[in-house]
């Protein structure tokens, strides 16, 4: 016991630096948080928008995705997770006539140190009704578990799960989800599209919707949705003026050149 009491000293100034550490570390976090806040805030106010309130951040469409799903989804990926996923700072503003809602999501996640904050944000859009669908970008040179290369009709050659899991509205109508058949071609080897309707897809998908969307695909969320009155989708990282902005004008373009119209946000909030 004695031989113990020796160390006690040293074990205080251990521990007193250990907490130290923690404090800094939430001290940083806290100004980093601060800043991000604020940049996002004058972000808004640059578009005529604002910060929604605390109390009603949430995704126009959270009932029909839940947040942080691709850090999620899977046994492995709940496996790792060390909190529920959580919406955080929202904002409102109209472009071109539009209602857009952009909010950030966060998950915390096991990570070698400790743990780590994954982010997301969603691009929300409010439209007239359209017919259900979503549209993603297929993946090319993957392989699957054992190595092998993904075959064109693999899930996640055609982009992952989300893009082929019927949508809830769908569900609750009792209809199918089917993926479109184009014509061979660049958009076809490029894109996967699954809707309730394949014939009216098809047809509203003009030569002039077709290059738009393979000349924009590096700024549109994947997969994106159309559901409810809503088109929406998530990029995997924190609201930053620049790529966000980029991602509403291209989802803003495609909608104009599918003859989409406007619509007042949602009644929820």
């Amino acid at each position: 016991m004695e031989y113990l009491l020796d160390f006690a000293p040293l074990i205080a100034v251990m521990l007193a630096l250990y907490g130290l550490l923690l404090w800094w570390r939430w001290r940083g976090d806290r100004k980093e948080e601060r800043a991000h806040f604020d940049a996002v805030a004058a972000f808004a106010r640059s578009l005529g928008g604002s910060v929604v309130d605390p109390a009603a951040a949430r995704p126009w469409s959270a009932e029909l995705l839940e947040p942080m799903r691709s850090e999620t989804d899977g046994l492995v990926n709940q496996l790792g997770v060390a909190s529920p996923g959580s919406f955080g700072t929202t904002l409102d503003f109209r472009r071109d006539g539009w209602s857009v809602r952009v909010g950030e999501a966060s998950v915390e996640k096991a990570a070698d140190n400790g743990t780590r904050t994954a982010h997301e944000h969603r691009v929300e859009v409010a439209t007239a009704p359209v017919t259900p669908m979503k549209i993603s970008r297929r993946v090319h040179g993957g392989t699957n578990f054992l190595g092998r290369p993904l075959a064109p009709g693999n899930i996640e050659a055609q982009g992952g799960e989300l893009v082929r899991e019927v949508p809830v509205t769908v569900v609750a109508a009792g209809g199918g989800w089917h993926r479109v058949a184009f014509p061979p071609g660049p958009f076809d080897a490029r894109f996967a599209v699954f809707t309730s309707d394949p014939a009216a897809v098809a047809r509203g998908f003009t030569p002039e919707v077709v290059e738009y969307l393979l000349a924009q695909a590096h700024s549109l969320p994947s997969p994106l949705h159309f559901e409810a009155g809503l088109v929406f989708g998530t990029m995997r990282e924190r609201i930053g003026p620049g790529h966000t902005l980029d991602t509403v004008d291209a989802i803003l373009g495609l909608l104009e050149r599918m003859g989409v119209a406007p619509a007042h946000p949602p009644a929820r909030t």
